[in-house]
């Protein structure tokens, strides 16, 4: 389930979502990128781990090049802040690229209020008002930071959302007017990815759009092609690379919590060990 934040944090939150896992089957959880970033908050007397370590009830995720396997023990509601590529970073103050490819203890950065704030949600009586909660929380947090968004930014993601990812380097330069090396550090530092992996990302979740509406493997092959990719093998390597499954198999999932979170059944996760050795 989504839920919309308030129009002030709009701009920089996506959505609140909200994710029941009650003695999940197979115990595993795959994430991959979505081009955004995000607070999870672990409710509930349920535990995630990743590689084996416990990670804490309040723990932020940066920019996921690479997909992660977690393991999930007894029954936990996750509330995700989603934030949008550059909100994150804004709204704490903090280098998008000090965040690329970490799961960090959110009380590492805010101290005790991650523990008070965790402990307001699980005492609040349903989504809405856990909604109400966070709102709250971040406006403050906004208020409070002094640091100002790059006006670039925004502008340029939602031209790389509108190209669903699919444009010549030359095309983002023409747009924004500034030169590609300086557009690469604004964005690395905003975004935690160059336009370039960001636009990646896009153009794979406006596949996986096009792919959700069909179930013809004569179809997937037209919208390959329709999503940019020059052909099969290249829409393959690239899914792989960002999802750990083909394209076939990521479909035949039947255990979706959200596009980018899936089930992922131990003996798959064992043959991919044994074929990368």
């Amino acid at each position: 389930m989504q839920i919309f934040p308030s129009a002030v944090l709009y701009p920089y939150i996506k959505h609140y979502l909200f994710i029941e896992i009650c003695h999940f089957k197979h115990n595993q959880l795959r994430i991959f990128a979505d081009g955004n970033t995000g607070i999870v908050f672990c409710l509930g007397d349920g535990m995630l781990f990743y590689n084996g370590e416990k990670l804490p009830q309040v723990f932020i995720y940066g920019q996921i090049p690479e997909y992660k396997n977690l393991e999930v023990r007894g029954s936990v509601s996750l509330v995700i802040t989603v934030f949008r590529p550059f909100g994150l970073s804004r709204i704490l103050d903090i280098p998008a690229t000090a965040m690329t490819n970490m799961l960090i203890d959110y009380e590492v950065i805010c101290g005790s209020a991650a523990t008070d704030l965790h402990e307001q949600l699980s005492l609040s009586k349903g989504k809405y008002n856990i909604v109400e909660n966070l709102n709250s929380y971040f406006s403050i947090l906004i208020n409070n930071n002094e640091m100002q968004l790059h006006p670039m930014i925004p502008a340029a993601t939602n031209w790389i959302l509108e190209k669903k990812g699919i444009f010549k380097a030359e095309e983002l330069v023409n747009y924004t007017g500034y030169q590609q090396r300086t557009i690469e550090r604004i964005f690395k530092s905003a975004v935690g990815l160059s336009p370039k992996k960001l636009a990646g990302i896009i153009r794979l979740h406006h596949f996986l759009g096009k792919m959700h509406n069909t179930k013809s493997e004569n179809n997937l092959t037209e919208i390959v092609y329709d999503a940019g990719y020059y052909d099969q093998a290249h829409l393959i390597r690239d899914f792989h690379k960002f999802v750990g499954l083909t394209p076939s198999a990521y479909q035949l999932k039947h255990g979706k919590l959200a596009v980018n979170v899936v089930d992922l059944p131990v003996e798959n996760i064992q043959s991919q060990v044994k074929n990368r050795k």
